[in-house]
């Protein structure tokens, strides 16, 4: 009887896990952080009989874990005997990792200037304003990088210090050499006159436009605002001018 019982209980949740997965239902702790705006970025197998989730809120990566009731979760790092945390691997994983290649892809598809040699092992993408005086100065710093062939600069313009700051920027976009254009202009510290156009065409204002938001969409709230990959190939941000030391992280060997 016992024997049927227990059959009988593991038929059923053997039915209800099988509706579950058609349904395509999460448990219910897990349902309800998804209602407050959790997002399911990977699920894994983790200690203590114990099913994992790597979950990502306002950008910020974490991990859950079910109890094997399915009726709780504990959100936070698990550690092991040792106090290793076993939570940062998956959350690099499952959250980061994904989210700084497609952060890099974006950049990729916006419009950049580049300067430095195409091949060059590191990529560096700033967001400068023509008026902006420390986007001149790393512009200079980054020279001895540019002309090892070393790395290639990605300069994206975008119009927020002054209002004219968007007609300067446009002036560069729409030169006949735009990539001769930024350099003449920045190694002029700004002194040369650029011809800004009466009309900014259309291609090029939204381009100004979509370079602002991304700026913003990354957390970029001043100029310059650094992206590069460090070595592990995740994403990195810096904003304002460098320090030496700093550089050198962005940069990379001279």
């Amino acid at each position: 009887m016992k024997k049927n019982a227990a059959l009988a209980v593991s038929l059923s949740l053997l039915v209800t896990s099988s509706a579950f997965a058609a349904e395509g239902k999460q448990p219910a702790p897990i349902e309800a952080l998804e209602k407050q705006g959790f997002e399911i970025k990977g699920e894994f197998k983790a200690p203590g009989d114990l099913k994992g989730y790597a979950m990502q809120y306002q950008g910020q990566g974490t991990t859950v874990y079910l109890t094997p009731d399915g009726q709780h979760a504990i959100m936070g790092n698990l550690v092991d005997s040792a106090g290793k945390n076993l939570s940062d691997e998956q959350v690099e994983k499952f959250v980061y990792a994904p989210m700084a290649k497609a952060m890099w892809q974006n950049l990729e598809k916006h419009r950049w200037i580049a300067a430095g040699d195409a091949k060059a092992p590191q990529i560096v993408y700033v967001f400068a304003d023509p008026y902006c005086p420390y986007c001149t100065q790393f512009w200079e710093q980054a020279q001895p990088w540019l002309k090892s062939g070393k790395v290639q600069l990605r300069v994206l313009l975008v119009g927020m210090l002054r209002p004219d700051s968007g007609q300067k920027a446009a002036a560069i976009m729409m030169a006949k050499d735009p990539s001769k254009t930024l350099a003449d202009y920045e190694n002029s510290k700004g002194k040369i006159a650029l011809q800004k156009p009466e009309k900014i065409t259309p291609e090029v204002g939204e381009a100004l436009k979509a370079n602002l938001t991304l700026m913003d969409d990354l957390g970029g709230n001043a100029t310059p605002s650094i992206y590069y990959l460090n070595a592990e190939g995740r994403l990195q941000q810096h904003q304002g001018m460098p320090d030496a030391a700093t550089m050198k992280t962005i940069m990379g060997e001279k």
